[in-house]
């Protein structure tokens, strides 16, 4: 970028600060002044004003309330010169001000009024007591103005409101900016770009996960010198929009526990298991018949074929109970009855994300061999059949009493289970007794699958845990 304008911050307009929005449009700067090295941040306004006025048609609405360029009283070109009025006397700072701290960047400077005009979700002065000391608004200095009128550019639009997507890694939170300016300049020089781009998802999950997919392929072991599976990665979701009488904001979070094991699950040896599975649980509901093809990986119904790019914009239960930490333990169990999945999966995902103890899960595998190894097929069918019939605790332990009398009257030197295994691993406090029938289930399922053992089972499939409809 040039430098020439002298009573300009520089660092202020593109340094992190911790506030999403100022982020965004800082990075969206960054992006601009390596494109347009030549020139200044007043000539990048009036790239960014023409971009706004002329292809998006002023529709900036979901973002600023009565601004120079959403005012209906303001048409056409008289949209541009107001808003290079405006910044230029920001700049100029012939505009009102007074002397005092930033409340985004910490200096000390000259600070301008931020409403709800020229800034994002920060009230506006008819709620005059919303703010400190009875301000008519927020006063911020004029870098920091300057950065959220780029912020459009940078974002997506999901559903009926705008979605931010920010991470604790610097390094994510401006992938994804700049991944967006790259798709608004691509469409840009195709005459395509109408408004705020559009996101290929249609609810907050999906655009987390899809997001998470295009950290994990493109960025790589660029985040320091760690692989991306080695950080701790966090990714916040703000769904909001500043249109009306109606400005709101959702918070969507997914954990960089979530994230680990997701990046964990598209590793090579793991990713076939782990899509097939998450791409059966997409759900449409014009599509209530169709069933998800692994040899073709497309949804089909008695109609037609949908390809990812098109069934990827489902309802997904399995994104949607990872986002809102709910169980899919019943669904991975459902899923193993007749296919084959990397134990690996589940046992990563019950350590990292529900804090079972390893050693836990090593018991369980050792009771789902003992069942299936040199067992007739009636006795498996009778285990199995008793183990999704139990519904209370009491019958789940008295089973695994019975394993371990088995164990013994068969001569064998060691015991199947502790006393110890029992009381601090299998049943210990605070871990929910379904988990341990249900891991059992799947384990003995999945040695099924390994050594090749096919029967006709009668099993109905276990009901999912229920989604809390007011987390969707």
């Amino acid at each position: 970028m040039n430098t020439s304008i002298t009573n300009i911050d520089y660092q202020s307009l593109i340094e992190t600060t911790g506030d999403p929005f100022a982020d965004v449009g800082g990075y969206v700067i960054k992006y601009l002044s390596v494109q347009n090295s030549d020139k200044d941040i007043v000539d990048l306004i009036e790239l960014m004003a023409k971009i706004y006025v002329n292809a998006w048609s002023g529709k900036l609405n979901a973002f600023f309330l009565n601004s120079t360029i959403t005012q209906p009283a303001f048409q056409g070109e008289k949209k541009f010169e107001e808003t290079m009025k405006f910044y230029k006397s920001l700049i100029n700072e012939t505009l009102p001000y007074k002397e005092g701290y930033c409340r985004v960047t910490g200096k000390k400077t000259k600070l301008f009024l931020a409403g709800r005009d020229n800034h994002i979700l920060s009230g506006s002065g008819t709620f005059i007591n919303f703010h400190s000391s009875f301000e008519a608004g927020l006063y911020l200095s004029k870098e920091v103005l300057i950065r959220i009128f780029f912020v459009p550019f940078g974002l997506v639009q999901l559903g009926d409101k705008i979605a931010l997507i920010n991470s604790n890694y610097d390094k994510v939170t401006e992938f994804f900016v700049f991944q967006n300016c790259y798709k608004n300049s691509q469409d840009l020089g195709i005459h395509k770009s109408e408004g705020v781009l559009k996101s290929d998802f249609i609810n907050p999950a999906n655009v987390l996960f899809g997001f998470a997919d295009s950290c994990i392929q493109s960025i790589g072991k660029s985040i320091g010198e760690e692989d991306i599976s080695e950080k701790d990665v966090m990714l916040n979701l703000y769904h909001f929009t500043n249109f009306g009488a109606s400005p709101e904001v959702q918070l969507y979070q997914l954990p960089a526990s979530v994230f680990k094991f997701y990046v964990y699950c598209l590793s090579p040896f793991l990713q076939t298991d782990w899509k097939n599975f998450v791409y059966a649980h997409y759900r449409n509901s014009k599509v209530k018949e169709g069933n998800f093809n692994e040899q073709t990986g497309e949804w089909q119904d008695k109609k037609e074929s949908f390809s990812y790019d098109r069934f990827k914009t489902w309802r997904n239960s399995i994104y949607d109970k990872l986002l809102f930490n709910q169980s899919i333990l019943r669904e991975i169990l459902n899923w193993s009855i007749k296919h084959r999945f990397n134990f690996k999966i589940v046992e990563t995902y019950q350590i990292r994300l529900k804090n079972m103890d390893k050693k836990a899960i090593e018991k369980i595998k050792d009771l789902a061999d003992f069942i299936v190894t040199d067992q007739s097929e009636d006795l498996i069918k009778k285990s199995i059949t008793r183990l999704n019939g139990e519904k209370f605790s009491q019958g789940l332990r008295q089973f695994i009493v019975k394993q371990i009398a088995d164990n013994y009257n068969r001569g064998a030197k060691n015991p199947l289970i502790t006393i110890d295994d029992f009381v601090n691993y299998l049943f210990p406090d605070g871990t929910s007794w379904k988990d341990v029938r249900d891991l059992l289930l799947i384990a003995i399922y999945q040695k099924l699958h390994e050594t090749n053992i096919k029967f006709e089972l009668e099993i109905s499939e276990a009901e999912p845990e229920p989604q809390n409809p007011n987390e969707q």
